[in-house]
């Protein structure tokens, strides 16, 4: 197995983001018409964070109530992406190991991590996909 693989062979590349004063109910509908998990959070270009469906699981609403959109998205509507979202988390060079970011996932307990290359973002790196990607290699 090749050790030093890079993290551009299976970042998620992707120009979806959400702004940390947009309305919840935005980042659920970029979510769910883009089949997304984790959307990452800009203030201006720099990225400040990510929001998981999880985090709007956390909340008691939102996805639990499939087909009933008009009640989810007035709940949403109450909160903004930065009273929810996850901050303060490492940015990943896109030219970082794989097994390097695997292993800062893991000890850190993170789902997901946005990637940059020039502090710009590229896109983001799930946990699954570095599992995925390890088997089929091993």
């Amino acid at each position: 197995m090749r050790e030093n693989i890079p993290i551009t062979e299976i970042v998620r590349k992707s120009d979806i983001v959400v702004h940390a004063q947009d309305r919840i109910s935005v980042a659920y509908r970029l979510m769910k018409s883009n089949m997304l998990r984790y959307i990452p959070v800009m203030d201006q270009d720099r990225v400040i964070g990510i929001i998981g469906r999880k985090d709007m699981l956390r909340l008691g609403f939102g996805y639990t109530y499939e087909g009933r959109e008009d009640i989810e998205i007035g709940m949403l509507d109450m909160l903004q992406v930065d009273q929810v979202m996850d901050r303060d988390l490492p940015l990943v060079a896109l030219d970082a190991i794989v097994w390097e970011v695997a292993e800062l996932m893991a000890i850190q307990d993170f789902a997901a991590l946005p990637v940059v290359e020039e502090g710009k973002l590229v896109g983001l790196i799930h946990i699954n996909d570095i599992l995925l990607f390890l088997l089929k290699a091993h």
